[in-house]
């Protein structure tokens, strides 16, 4: 073993003028020199040494087989797919996507990146083979009947209770995760919707949402569908939109707006409740609590170890960072909310590599780190890699991101009607809906959270189209003078690149980074860069 050590090590040393990270630290290139102008091709992979490179090849070969295992379940259906959404190209660009999200990693951040990242896609391949093979606008299939379409900001937890029904997230596939992947797609339903007559000054996410049901590229599945005013009054009227195209009884899961307000709460449950009596009346079923308990047992845990990792982050010695933590904590609250056991195995993983790289006092990326961040207000999803540009260009680590503080209570596993109670704070705790849109108390608890996470820095999103946040900007900068906090208000238009683009958010970074902070990059090649034809 120590033969083998010694022989990776000589050869790593005569390999490593093609690492990236030792060509920006000698000004003679960097993680931006092996692009191909414009895009987010690469001419080649990442160098990362002779162990990271083989480990970081290998799962993109591991994800390269989930892939293939979605189209190997459901050939025809996927062949269909590509023929009749748009959307379904997209996807192509996944390899590119994830080899994008966790440049310049190593050690263990690259391992724990790629466990989240896998247990994402595996799941997300299984969804799409089996939405296909059921969508009625392909053929139907034996499923159709048996899938409760949800929006998407909605956590399905409550909906496990139907033993023989699948809950699925209608607009993740053609809105919500693929806009990730592909900056290009979302601004064309931006435009369907907006050649319908709809105004131009709503969330982009809401517009693409509709132009996404105006565009008929929704999947048709299942009897009855579940809609939602969560989190803002522009989501309430894209579900309307959605309903009236997508054609099928729906139930409009109306929570209550400001949650923390004393009879908000009961309201909330009550919803829940009517929910469940619309479906067992639509699908003729009855709900089971024994059911519902088994999936909170996998939720409480999966909470109960995210608090655990949020100890670790409050160290400068966690290897869970920046994007690989808050992709995966909003896609497998999200989407998964208990319903897969892979996510709690893949949880359990990740924090025994936590807890030995804390140990070890293991820093990540080779504790080059200046500042810690915590990241507020909803991200521009098209932008998802910000938080890998903003550690390898400027040394800030993006410790935690608001959408991994949602719901994380626990349910009851013995009491349905405490389960029931416990389920609706988790609902109004959703994705937005308790930090940008819930009050101005959840909004301002910014500073709060950035403490407990000792970090020196605010990076505040400020969707440009969002009503709800447009009053917060002058507050906010003054807050952030009177606590101490470095603070960056970043415009974006969350799923609209042409609005404010990825190189127009790297210059607010920068500029503030350079003029204000007087600091120098840590990788010239990522200060400036056009990506505009880029996924």
């Amino acid at each position: 073993m120590i033969m083998i050590d010694g022989l990776v090590q000589r050869i790593d040393k005569k390999l490593q003028r093609f690492d990236p990270l030792w060509q920006a630290r000698r000004g003679i290139g960097g993680l931006r020199s092996r692009y191909y102008d414009k895009t987010g091709v690469a001419k080649y992979r990442e160098w990362r040494g002779i162990r990271d490179t083989l480990y970081d090849y290998g799962q993109w070969m591991k994800n390269l087989g989930s892939m293939t295992a979605m189209v190997a379940s459901a050939p025809i259906p996927c062949l269909k797919g590509f023929w009749e959404y748009r959307w379904m190209g997209s996807y192509l660009g996944t390899f590119m996507f994830i080899d994008r999200l966790f440049e310049g990693y190593r050690g263990y951040e690259l391992r724990i990146a790629h466990h989240n990242m896998h247990a994402i896609v595996q799941s997300l391949t299984k969804k799409i083979a089996l939405v296909l093979s059921n969508d009625k606008r392909l053929g139907g299939g034996p499923l159709s009947d048996q899938m409760i379409p949800y929006d998407e900001v909605l956590p399905p937890l409550f909906l496990t209770g139907f033993k023989d029904l699948i809950p699925i997230p209608l607009q993740t596939l053609p809105e919500f995760i693929i806009c990730d992947i592909d900056q290009q797609l979302e601004p064309y339903y931006i435009d369907v919707a907006e050649s319908f007559g709809l105004p131009a000054d709503v969330c982009s996410r809401c517009a693409a949402e509709t132009g996404v049901a105006i565009d008929d590229a929704f999947p048709i599945i299942g009897k009855a569908f579940i809609t939602t005013n969560m989190p803002c009054n522009a989501s309430e009227a894209t579900s309307m939109f959605q309903r009236r195209r997508v054609g099928l009884p729906d139930m409009p899961v109306t929570l209550a707006m400001i949650h923390n307000e004393p009879g908000a709460h009961p309201y909330s449950t009550q919803m829940l409740k009517d929910t469940i009596a619309f479906i067992e009346k639509e699908y003729g079923v009855t709900y089971d609590w024994d059911e519902l308990f088994k999936h909170a047992k996998e939720m409480n845990e999966q909470n109960a170890i995210e608090l655990e990792k949020w100890e670790f982050m409050k160290t400068p010695y966690c290897a869970l960072v920046g994007i690989a933590e808050s992709l995966y904590r909003l896609y497998s609250w999200a989407s998964v909310n208990g319903q897969d056991s892979y996510f709690t195995k893949t949880d359990r993983k990740v924090l025994k590599l936590i807890t030995k790289a804390y140990k070890e006092k293991y820093e990540p990326f080779s504790g080059k780190t200046r500042h810690r961040a915590f990241l507020w207000g909803p991200s521009a999803v098209y932008y998802t890699d910000f938080p890998t540009w903003v550690e390898n260009c400027w040394g800030i680590n993006i410790v935690l991101n608001m959408d991994s503080t949602m719901g994380y209570n626990q349910i009851n596993t013995t009491d349905s009607e405490e389960a029931i109670k416990d389920l609706a704070l988790l609902s109004e705790k959703a994705t937005m809906r308790h930090h940008a849109v819930g009050g101005w108390e959840n909004v301002n608890a910014v500073w709060e959270w950035a403490k407990r996470f000792n970090c020196d820095m605010v990076i505040f999103n400020d969707n440009v189209s969002c009503k709800g946040m447009n009053g917060v900007h002058a507050m906010m900068e003054e807050q952030a003078r009177d606590l101490g906090f470095h603070f960056v208000f970043l415009e974006h238009d969350l799923e609209d690149c042409r609005t404010v683009s990825r190189r127009d958010m790297r210059k607010r970074i920068s500029d503030y980074m350079s003029i204000v902070l007087n600091e120098q990059p840590l990788d010239p090649t990522l200060v400036d860069f056009d990506d505009s034809e880029a996924y």
